[in-house]
């Protein structure tokens, strides 16, 4: 009993604090609750949370401040706000970002309007604070950040000494053609076909040759940024949870990126030619995947633009949605191990985020599904099946299954919590 007693006290001096809340239900206008929930819709649309996701968050938070009936209509561009007769909020957004510290920010403004701790117009205020944070890290040290995000990448799929430097390359060029948006946003609507195309014939005249592997696998890492799998992620978690319209509008948009990347690789090879077969170059040890952990870890921590003090949690967070997929790999193939780890990461991230020094849940669940890299996989297989041949089918399913089986992780692991959650609060 005593033990027991121990690990409560334990418990509640490193859990984070939950505010009171300011004042009861109805006491602000409704029109300052209903510009509220606009506002922090919108915040968290950006930063790419699940429409159900949103919608269930903006509910919650009305609980708080309004006992009139509310409405909510969330779509990947589009918001929709009623409470009662008297507030309603509309508003679109084109813009989406994987920028940490502002998933961070929104997800703690969030946190305190779920319990009630903060004026609507305070809420408000912030929310457009959060939504004009610059990026932690200057241009430079950005791009620094993706070459080593690549390198990590690059030690996870192709573990071979030859492939190290080329891949460093790659991400450099990859990194720089990333930052054009920032100074020319009407660029960003061509930034995958132009940074394929780039690496692909970068890699045909230097990289590949040196390197004895594929093409396709050469250029995978270095693509990461501009491949949509967080996207497909997504759109597969709405779809499975019944939401047709925004699920499969993010699924045509994701697959449209994905049509441009390949479109891209095709262009490079026509200008470029394509590599004789080579023989491979011997792989790293067993040592080079764990190590792969910490790179990518410290790459995304530097290139995502994540929160102070959150290093430690996101590489750990990285750590088990890959280890979950390579303990996956044991018993299914490495296109469908990536469920174990997405099952495995949801829970973490959730009772992590739970600790006063942890991050938001939201910023290590970013990084976790950029770790499992399904674009990366889905990338390699279309590309493959783009080129035809016997095992072009073949390498498309495992394209679709390799996506699918993230989101269905994480979509099992996700409804497993929230029936444990739902059935305490009953009690």
């Amino acid at each position: 009993m005593e033990l027991t007693d121990q690990a409560r006290r334990l418990w509640s001096a490193l859990r984070d604090d939950i505010p009171p809340a300011l004042a009861p239900p109805d006491t602000y206008d409704e029109a300052e609750v209903a510009a509220m929930l606009r506002a922090l819709g919108v915040a968290l649309v950006e930063v790419i949370q699940p429409t159900q996701v949103v919608c269930d968050r903006l509910l919650k938070v009305a609980q708080r401040y309004t006992t009139h009936d509310v409405r909510v209509v969330v779509l990947p561009t589009i918001l929709l706000i009623q409470i009662g007769t008297v507030g309603y909020e509309i508003d679109v957004t084109t813009r989406s970002t994987t920028q940490l510290n502002l998933a961070g920010r929104v997800d703690d403004i969030a946190k305190l309007a779920t319990a009630g701790a903060i004026t609507p117009a305070d809420a408000v205020r912030e929310l457009a604070a959060a939504r004009a944070m610059p990026h932690r890290f200057p241009a430079a040290v950005t791009v620094l950040g993706y070459v080593i995000t690549t390198l990590g990448f690059g030690m996870i799929i192709n573990p071979t000494l030859g492939s190290v430097l080329g891949h460093g390359f790659l991400g450099l060029v990859v990194g720089l053609i990333a930052l054009a948006p920032r100074l020319f946003p009407s660029l960003n609507a061509i930034v995958p076909t132009l940074a394929a195309a780039a690496v692909t014939i970068l890699a045909t005249w230097f990289v590949a040759d040196a390197a004895n592997i594929g093409v396709v696998r050469v250029i995978a890492p270095a693509l990461v940024a501009v491949l949509p799998g967080l996207a497909l992620t997504v759109a597969a978690m709405e779809l499975a949870d019944g939401q047709i319209i925004a699920g499969s509008s993010r699924l045509i948009y994701a697959l449209v990126q994905l049509m441009l990347m390949i479109f891209g690789v095709a262009l490079g090879v026509a200008v470029a030619g394509r590599v004789p077969p080579q023989p491979p170059d011997p792989p790293f040890g067993p040592w080079a995947f764990y190590a792969a952990i910490l790179v990518v870890g410290v790459g995304l921590y530097i290139y995502l633009s994540a929160p102070r003090g959150s290093l430690v949690w996101l590489t750990l967070a990285v750590a088990v949605a890959l280890l979950g997929q390579k303990f996956g790999e044991l018993f299914v193939s490495s296109a469908h191990a990536g469920a174990l780890g997405a099952a495995l990461v949801l829970p973490f991230a959730l009772v992590a985020a739970r600790l006063k020094l942890a991050p938001p849940a939201m910023v290590m669940l970013v990084a976790a599904f950029w770790a499992l890299v399904p674009g990366a996989l889905s990338f390699e297989s279309l590309s493959a099946a783009a080129a035809g041949g016997p095992a072009a089918f073949t390498a498309l399913l495992s394209a679709g299954g390799a996506v699918i089986s993230i989101a269905l992780g994480t979509l099992v692991s996700w409804s497993v919590l929230n029936a444990i959650g739902s059935r305490r609060t009953h009690r």
